[in-house]
């Protein structure tokens, strides 16, 4: 796989990442990449405290807060676990919240200089609002461009060009052609692209074809996915899906 993120800055600050869904983890982690970061990731609050005294030295934090049934502990207080948080790396570290729809109340650690964050942003969105974000307390970021052959993404605008040429895709599916592009040469299972993708459970469905089967064919259709650009998409109905370099194919 080729892979390249375009750097217009030297110096990557050092972002600390906690979060306990994988969609959450995936989205931040590859977002902060893109944008020219350092991800520190961290599967919830407790694992993070364990790295001590080098929790001063972040730039800023991008956190999950988890809605109850998803939370490590049932009884464990947030409000605690926020102000740990804040003892390990002071009021002033910019962070970032990230919360669900449902999410409702005070949010533990929230500080003057932090965000609060949709948890439901598709990536494009997530990467154009932390920037921002990096960019109001005078961090680095780089231009937001992943390039695989000739396929570029380009976060800013939404759109991906073949050989130079735009092609416009709808939020989820531009999630998906890069879910796929991330995850090229292995195969990719339809519960794990719901679960990346939300908004494919609310697709409708096609006769004999799962909702996630019709988008995957449309993204494949609008991207020629088949071979000609030097990629192929290689579909087992139902099941998984894989995209393969056109010169792996035997």
């Amino acid at each position: 796989m080729m892979r390249k993120i375009r750097s217009m800055a030297n110096s990557r600050p050092r972002v600390a990442l906690i979060a306990v869904t994988p969609r959450s983890r995936e989205y931040g982690r590859r977002a902060l990449r893109v944008l020219g970061c350092t991800p520190l990731v961290f599967m919830d609050v407790d694992e993070f405290l364990q790295i001590g005294e080098r929790a001063r030295s972040l730039s800023m934090m991008l956190l999950e807060h988890p809605v109850p049934s998803r939370a490590s502990d049932a009884d464990a207080d947030p409000t605690d676990a926020g102000e740990k948080i804040r003892q390990a790396v002071g009021d002033e570290l910019p962070v970032v919240h990230s919360v669900a729809v449902q999410t409702g109340g005070a949010i533990p650690a929230f500080r003057a200089g932090d965000m609060l964050l949709p948890g439901s942003l598709s990536f494009a969105q997530l990467c154009r609002t932390l920037r921002g974000f990096l960019k109001k307390h005078d961090l680095p970021s780089i231009e937001s461009i992943l390039e695989w052959g000739v396929y570029r993404f380009c976060v800013d605008s939404g759109l991906v060009y073949i050989g130079g040429k735009p092609v416009s895709l709808k939020a989820e599916e531009f999630d998906l052609a890069l879910e796929l592009f991330f995850n090229a040469g292995s195969k990719v299972s339809r519960p794990w692209l719901r679960a990346m993708i939300p908004s494919l459970q609310t697709l409708r469905r096609r006769p004999n074809a799962p909702a996630a089967d019709a988008t995957l064919l449309r993204v494949r259709d609008l991207l020629d996915l088949q071979t000609q650009h030097g990629w192929h998409l290689q579909l087992s109905p139902g099941s998984s899906c894989t995209l393969v370099r056109s010169d792996c194919l035997v």
